[in-house]
């Protein structure tokens, strides 16, 4: 959850008109009519009104968008070309499966989002703030915006589950009642109640990646980026660790995945976007490879 101190990116921001307003002279002068044109209204032939639509005739909303690159690239500095004419948009609320073969870019891509690398061209829009003129000042603001699962947990091994979820919390200065409230809802989220007291070294590998994902989760990140969240993990818990990711997907996170699990990305059938030698393959709803039907 953002601080209430957090000013919203400027992409979020309502027009403006171009920064002007229109200011009557006089306030006895009555304001000046103008037609004000409505999408899908018609005039009436008889009476010379409008009929405006009903609302189930009115066009359906844009989606709004969670990731947007355009034309993106990576060179490193040995000369490497890690991404290349990257094209991607990810709608708020989709599951997408990132995948690819090793040295694909995968993990240029992710660095790319969290800003920890900048790209070397292109556009990226994350969660409504636009990394190419990212402010250093607005990068911790970007980051509580994004949740992180990795495939090695990081978790603090001297603190207990309730310590390192709440630890994100805290360095951001959230007031101790409401760190409370928000990792007891958390820990219920991923079945971690009854394991509040313990430390990572007591935990399965499912129950420390369940913790991982609880601390991703507390300052209700728009989107969530999880790098090969079962890489560590035999196929069964993989599976309950993906039910979760898609359990918060339905209540509205965006879920970006990296994986090389091709069972579980073949089973789902979700958008697979697919990665080789630095360029966008594929993207399409299917499984880890191209359907040939």
């Amino acid at each position: 959850m953002t601080e209430a101190t957090d000013r919203a990116p400027a992409s979020d921001r309502p027009p403006t008109d171009g920064g002007t307003r229109l200011l009557r002279t006089s306030l006895l002068e009555p304001p000046p009519t103008r037609a004000v044109p409505v999408t899908g209204a018609q005039p009436s032939s008889d009476t010379g009104r409008i009929i405006v639509p009903e609302p189930d005739e009115l066009p359906a909303p844009t989606p709004r968008v969670a990731v947007r690159l355009e034309e993106v690239g990576k060179i490193y500095p040995n000369g490497k070309h890690a991404l290349m004419d990257v094209d991607l948009v990810v709608p708020e609320g989709d599951f997408v499966f990132l995948v690819g073969p090793s040295g694909a870019g995968k993990s240029t891509l992710i660095k790319l989002l969290v800003h920890d690398e900048e790209s070397t061209s292109g556009i990226i829009h994350v969660a409504g703030y636009d990394l190419t003129h990212l402010g250093r000042g607005d990068i911790p603001r970007l980051r509580r915006q994004i949740g992180i699962v990795f495939q090695d947990f990081r978790l603090l091994p001297r603190k207990t589950v309730r310590e390192n979820v709440a630890f994100a919390l805290e360095v951001t200065g959230t007031p101790r009642r409401q760190i409370r409230a928000t990792v007891d809802r958390l820990l219920a989220l991923v079945g971690l109640t009854a394991q509040a007291e313990q430390r990572p070294s007591q935990l399965s590998g499912g129950e420390q990646q369940r913790t991982a994902i609880a601390r991703a989760m507390v300052h209700d990140p728009k989107l969530i980026i999880a790098d090969e969240p079962t890489g560590n993990l035999d196929p069964l818990i993989s599976w309950e660790i993906i039910q979760l990711l898609l359990r918060i997907n339905e209540l509205g996170t965006t879920v970006l995945m990296a994986t090389h699990n091709a069972e579980v990305v073949t089973a789902l059938r979700k958008r697979v976007v697919a990665l080789e030698s630095g360029r966008i393959v594929r993207d399409e709803v299917g499984g880890y490879h191209r359907d040939y039907a």
